[in-house]
């Protein structure tokens, strides 16, 4: 398998390159696929939008801050906390926005092991300054946009070492898809396997 999808990166990557208008999903769906093969992924959360492929959930570190008796209770299968804040390229108490990186701190966080990113759009402009200073072992994300909105984001995400291990289209619309990333350096640890890696590179 792994030899047969190595043959096929440049015919992905032709295909990739040719998606440069905003409808052209069938061609963008149609040339990717995964570049690690995790063989304990498993969809958490709902049956319809909203849930995330994830690669081995079991092998998550359990070391992360105490929080709240009700943050633990709402949200004790994935340790998590919450904050609204619209997600912006600046932080501005005035806009009431923040940063993705700016959030992060406020909380304390110095490490992220998970990133679940669902932010309408933001993220083709918020995500990747967050990622030039932050590495994490898998995020999953939704994207919103045309096709080609859709191509040059998940080959920025490449460029940084996250390598796509699944995505699934939003039932609700085409242009709207799952994306579930895991960086090289976790590859092992969450029992997954290079297969071949053809989104790392930039027109």
């Amino acid at each position: 398998m792994k030899n047969f999808s190595i043959r096929q990166i440049p015919l992905r990557r032709r295909t990739l390159e040719q998606v440069n208008k905003d409808q052209q999903f069938a061609q963008l769906y149609g040339a990717l696929a995964p570049e690690v093969f995790c063989p304990e992924k498993v969809r958490i959360g709902t049956i319809g939008d909203g849930g995330k492929w994830v690669c081995n959930p079991w092998k998550v570190p359990n070391d992360s801050d105490e929080q709240t008796e009700a943050t633990r209770k709402v949200y004790s299968e994935i340790r998590g906390v919450s904050k609204k804040a619209l997600i912006s390229m600046t932080t501005s108490q005035k806009n009431q926005t923040s940063t993705i990186e700016d959030l992060a701190k406020d909380a304390g966080v110095t490490k992220v092991e998970i990133l679940k990113i669902d932010i309408e759009g933001a993220e083709k402009t918020c995500l990747i300054p967050f990622l030039e200073k932050f590495t994490v072992c898998q995020i999953y994300l939704e994207v919103h946009g045309g096709a080609q909105e859709h191509v040059k984001l998940l080959q920025e995400i490449a460029h940084l070492n996250y390598r796509l291990f699944s995505y699934e289209v939003n039932g609700f619309g085409m242009t709207a898809c799952e994306y579930s990333f895991i960086h090289e350096t976790c590859i092992e640890k969450y029992g997954g396997r290079r297969i071949a890696y053809f989104l790392d590179y930039l027109n």
